[in-house]
């Protein structure tokens, strides 16, 4: 059996009885991924490679090779001082060529080394290019809320329950004497919509909460189409309710969601009241004002539920980006939020404003984010890292820099990212920044990633004891970390390890199974209309 040359890019092959079947032979494209392997095959033993197309049925030496594609095959033929070698391409071609019989062996193992080599070069490329495109995605993925972030920051949103009383009282207090009520209460429900809170008074709490949710209640289905204004009747003691000689109730809604109900209670009297026939109470007019001011505070109050949602889940996708990072390590599992917890409460005991405590804080959630970038066979190694590894690791400050330095609303978080691994004497990384010049950011969590780092365990130690740990910070004062951090960081150590102690890792959600065959994520049950075949214009 034996190969040759035909016309129109094919070989022939001939059979022992003298028989010849034609082979496709693949157009030599080095822009293809076969072609170019084909290329560098022949560059790398010096003989003429071809690419072969494989089929069933096809030359034994093809169909060998096909079925096994890890080594190279030999065909010899008798009396030739040649002999045929074909070796399996990733993308399914077969590449043959002619060597020398004396050299064969050597050529063979070289072709299947340079084989090997090619193919791990071009995976490796591939993991680059799916972590440049992972990249890519979460910053697309932040964009948006960026921007979301930066307007919550620009209208101060509230950032608490009782930050959001103060706000409504704050906004009603200029409409007690715009409508003459001796005290206006805000009684808002809870964020299910359906528990009615304790009422904000904006003065003097003129009726027990039972009696105002009671009042609520009757009037509640007037009140989803108008305010109601009601007037104590002369010679009357009160309106329905003891201490109540009139009111104005205004429901408090927008886009459909309920927020509460505003309640203006008592008209101020003047002197002209004191005639029996001007008492007046309330009117249209002081309730068409109560409608407005009301108006007004449920679209702020919804602006503040909104912005507050995009606000967590702002925080949500950085976790969800933290977990992803942990997920690929166990044993960091909530090493982030124990930094980041460590670092707001270090932060808030040498003077940060809350807002610095909560920058600090999103810093730690974020400080690791660069290991995505870092393979797995370096980031989960089970025992010490040598030298090498150790400096791939140490380049996951400049990735974390890298993924999140086009986002304008997290430019404040990037001195912790990029700084949190450099020492006070000059010799950390990345760019061995010495004492204040680092950044502050940057010390705090280097002292509270050192601390967590050594009483967590680890697949090669156990965790170190509290003791052991400060005295070791303390020993590194001056040296690896900030030495006044280090003071008020072991003056507090007691409350700081009460944070590590109470701190609870996120549990993986369990997804719900589908019941009776039906799933509970998402609608099931949608039906595609099947097509009414159209008459033919002939038929008619």
């Amino acid at each position: 059996m034996s190969w040759s040359a035909g016309a129109n890019g094919t070989i022939h092959e001939t059979t022992d009885d003298g028989s010849t079947a034609a082979v496709k032979v693949c157009t030599y494209d080095q822009g293809t991924l076969d072609g170019s392997l084909a290329h560098i095959l022949a560059e790398g033993i010096g003989l003429s490679v071809t690419v072969v197309e494989a089929r069933q049925g096809g030359h034994p030496l093809v169909v060998q090779a096909t079925a096994d594609p890890h080594r190279v095959h030999t065909e010899i033929t008798t009396g030739s001082s040649t002999v045929r070698q074909a070796l399996a391409l990733p993308a399914g071609g077969v590449a043959v060529w002619s060597a020398p019989t004396d050299q064969a062996d050597r050529i063979g193992r070289h072709a299947t080394t340079l084989l090997e080599l090619e193919i791990a070069r071009n995976e490796s490329k591939q993991l680059l290019a799916e972590v440049d495109s992972l990249t890519n995605q979460v910053m697309q993925d932040f964009e948006e809320l960026s921007l979301i972030r930066a307007l919550a920051s620009s209208l101060e949103l509230p950032q608490t329950e009782e930050d959001t009383d103060e706000f409504v009282l704050a906004s009603l207090m200029p409409l007690v004497s715009g409508v003459g009520a001796v005290s206006i209460a805000a009684i808002l429900v809870d964020d299910s919509g359906t528990q009615k809170r304790s009422p904000l008074w904006t003065g003097s709490g003129l009726i027990p909460d039972p009696s105002i949710f009671e009042l609520i209640d009757t009037h509640r289905e007037e009140l989803r189409l108008q305010p109601v204004v009601r007037n104590r009747n002369v010679g009357d003691g009160h309106c329905g309710v003891a201490g109540l000689d009139e009111y104005i109730v205004v429901e408090c809604s927008s886009e459909g969601r309920l927020h509460g109900w505003v309640m203006a209670c008592n008209r101020v009297k003047d002197d002209i009241d004191d005639v029996p026939w001007a008492q007046l109470g309330f009117t249209t007019v002081q309730a068409s004002l109560m409608e407005t001011a009301t108006n007004q505070l449920a679209a702020q109050l919804n602006n503040i539920r909104l912005l507050r949602q995009k606000e967590e889940l702002f925080t949500d996708v950085i976790r969800a980006l933290v977990n992803a990072v942990e997920a690929r390590d166990p044993y960091t599992c909530g090493h982030s939020e124990r930094v980041a917890s460590f670092a707001r409460y270090l932060a808030s005991k040498i003077g940060f404003t809350t807002a610095e405590c909560e920058r600090i804080y999103l810093t730690g959630l974020l400080h690791d984010v660069g290991k995505i970038a870092i393979p797995d066979g370096v980031l989960q190694k089970p025992n010490r890292l040598n030298d090498e590894e150790r400096a791939i690791i140490e380049t996951h400050t400049d990735s974390g820099w890298r993924i999140l330095q086009e986002l304008e609303a997290l430019q404040d978080i990037l001195p912790g990212v990029l700084y949190h691994h450099e020492h006070w004497n000059g010799e950390g990384y990345p760019d061995q920044l010495a004492g204040e010049n680092i950044p502050i950011d940057g010390r705090i969590l280097a002292v509270c990633d050192a601390f967590d780092a050594m009483t967590s365990d680890r697949p090669y130690r156990k965790g170190m004891s509290i003791d052991r740990a400060t005295g070791i910070l303390n020993e590194g004062a001056g040296t690896f970390w900030d030495p006044n951090l280090i003071q008020v960081f072991r003056r507090h150590i007691e409350e700081i390890d009460e944070i590590r102690i109470n701190h609870q890792p996120r549990q993986p959600a369990s997804r719900p199974a589908p019941v009776d065959g039906r799933p509970i994520i998402g609608q099931p049950g949608f039906v595609v209309p099947a097509e009414t075949p159209q008459a033919s214009p002939l038929a008619e």
